[in-house]
């Protein structure tokens, strides 16, 4: 083939052939030969793409243990382009605490905070201990989640984050249904129902005062309040200051600890908060009960 011609380039499994592309680029000229170049460097970044793990290209010297290693051995982190020792790597990840696994590259000027891909993490370590991983960080998301309930049935480890206008979690793992309100599992007996109970089984049976004491707490605390109807613990849990009784269904605003609307019910302005009367609000603190 000479140069001017119509340069065919071979394919391969579907791919454009380096060699193919090499060839091309000594019979075609200097500009030719760059796109030619450029061509086989974007197939090779292709390639390495679909490589779970790259493997470091030239000998290095683990940069955790300091033992040499040769080329296509180690393996070099997408995101930040540092090289390791699958082992030391292994180690990282089995040792992190968190979800995401950073980089283990430090010296005295600078630390890499890159994260690893989860298809690295995943192909650095056994099934196993990748489970374990994925369990390590559930427990961190829960604990780091302003709104997340734990599923009361013993040694479950479902949980959730709720939203204010659920009051019910069904638990995914155990299929027990918790009650958001009175932070427990109560079937067959509805929320009244079973503070009443609690608070007579709070006298002889210490896990039930534990629970008592609970709720009076966050009574105290300002984190809950009692119905000004029919007395339950209510809680408002996020959002704005309406809440509604999950026992009698009383409208309730949060910020006055009493009935939302007057005797007729909803829209009824002549008692209750009266927020939003004459354009104000019930309160200073209020955040729209409204």
């Amino acid at each position: 083939m000479r140069k001017g011609e119509n340069a065919q380039l071979r394919l391969v499994d579907g791919q454009v052939s380096g060699s193919s592309i090499r060839r091309v680029a000594r019979i075609l000229g200097p500009e030719q030969a760059r796109e030619a170049e450029r061509l086989e460097n974007f197939m090779h970044l292709l390639q390495l793409d679909n490589e779970v793990l790259i493997p470091n290209q030239e000998a290095i010297e683990c940069l955790i243990c300091y033992t040499a290693v040769p080329a296509g051995e180690g393996v070099l982190l997408r995101e930040c382009l540092h090289s390791f020792c699958r082992e030391c790597l292994r180690q990282v990840v089995n040792c992190c605490e968190d979800p995401e696994v950073s980089c283990p590259f430090r010296d005295d000027t600078y630390a890499c905070y890159s994260k690893l891909q989860q298809r690295e993490i995943r192909a650095l370590v056994t099934q196993e201990e990748y489970s374990r991983f994925l369990e390590r960080g559930l427990v961190v998301a829960e604990s780091r989640s302003q709104n997340s309930y734990h599923c009361r049935t013993a040694d479950c480890k479902g949980w959730c984050i709720y939203e204010d206008s659920v009051n019910e979690f069904s638990c995914p793992i155990c299929h027990a249904q918790n009650c958001l309100i009175c932070k427990a599992i109560h079937d067959g007996m509805n929320c009244k129902e079973y503070q009443d109970d609690l608070r007579i089984r709070a006298l002889n049976d210490a896990a039930a005062r534990q629970t008592n004491d609970m709720l009076k707490t966050l009574v105290q605390t300002g984190e809950a309040m009692y119905c000004p109807v029919c007395k339950i613990i209510v809680q408002k849990k996020d959002g704005c200051d309406w809440i509604r009784c999950t026992m009698c269904q009383t409208e309730i605003c949060w910020v006055t600890k009493g009935p939302r609307w007057g005797p007729l019910g909803p829209g009824d302005t002549t008692g209750g908060c009266q927020c939003n009367v004459n354009g104000k609000r019930c309160d200073p603190r209020c955040q729209n009960c409204h």
